[in-house]
């Protein structure tokens, strides 16, 4: 996988915050340096459990007030950014058009001081696995420059959240420079060819798989090996 500036840029981000804090590159430290690069008072990752859901990472107490928010209404950006796969970017939930479209979320959530909600969703594939949302205390929309760099979050955290699914937390390197088994490499060539696709694109799909079933990703590539797993384009795996 060749990467840009400013995907490089953004893993470096991440690679200090985990240094400044003793601590290693994970989804934690990636939304704590996302808080950071972006003025938020908060950044939460949610991912979908039950069908609904379920707050996995929180940085910043604004983030922390947001996703309880998300809880306690059950709607807002971040269900719409899940339900539709793309991102839904609020700049000033006191306005009438938010009252309206989340009356329970937008009360609540303005309670708790939060004006601006901008969530991005988690995506691999047709796999909507959860959401990452930055919120702040003043209304006001993402330069272009911020937007861009938020989608770069949001697919860097969702490569950890699937490496860490897979027992490769920690690893000091980007996803696509961590080591991987001959079998689960073999299973990334036969699901490329599956989907016409790259190596990477096909390790993406099969973390999303292992990560959405809570299945180790040794054990997804050894099916796809056996030939008990086949990956269709835009569809789900059949197994």
């Amino acid at each position: 996988m060749v990467i840009g500036g400013d995907e490089k840029r953004v893993w470096a981000l991440i690679a200090a915050s985990a240094r400044q804090r003793s601590a290693v590159i994970s989804a934690q430290e990636a939304c704590v340096a996302c808080a950071r690069a972006l003025a938020s008072g908060g950044v939460g990752v949610s991912l979908v459990s039950g069908g609904r859901l379920e707050p996995v990472h929180v940085a910043g107490a604004l983030g922390r007030e947001l996703l309880e928010a998300e809880l306690t209404s059950g709607d807002g950006p971040c269900v719409e950014a899940v339900v539709t796969g793309r991102p839904v970017l609020v700049a000033d939930l006191a306005d009438a058009p938010s009252g309206r479209r989340w009356p329970i979320f937008t009360a609540t959530s303005q309670t708790a001081a939060v004006r601006a909600v901008f969530a991005f969703p988690l995506v691999s594939g047709v796999a909507r696995l959860g959401v990452l949302v930055l919120c702040r205390d003043r209304p006001g929309g993402l330069e272009a420059g911020e937007h861009t760099d938020a989608l770069i979050f949001a697919d860097a955290i969702l490569a950890l959240l699937l490496n860490e699914q897979a027992g490769l937390h920690g690893q000091p390197l980007p996803p696509e420079e961590l080591a991987l088994g001959p079998e689960i490499h073999q299973a990334a060539g036969m699901v490329s060819v599956q989907l016409d696709c790259g190596i990477e694109a096909a390790l993406v799909r099969l973390r999303a798989h292992a990560f959405a079933h809570d299945v180790a990703l040794t054990e997804v590539a050894r099916r796809v090996v056996e030939r008990r797993l086949r990956f269709t384009p835009d569809v789900s795996p059949q197994e």
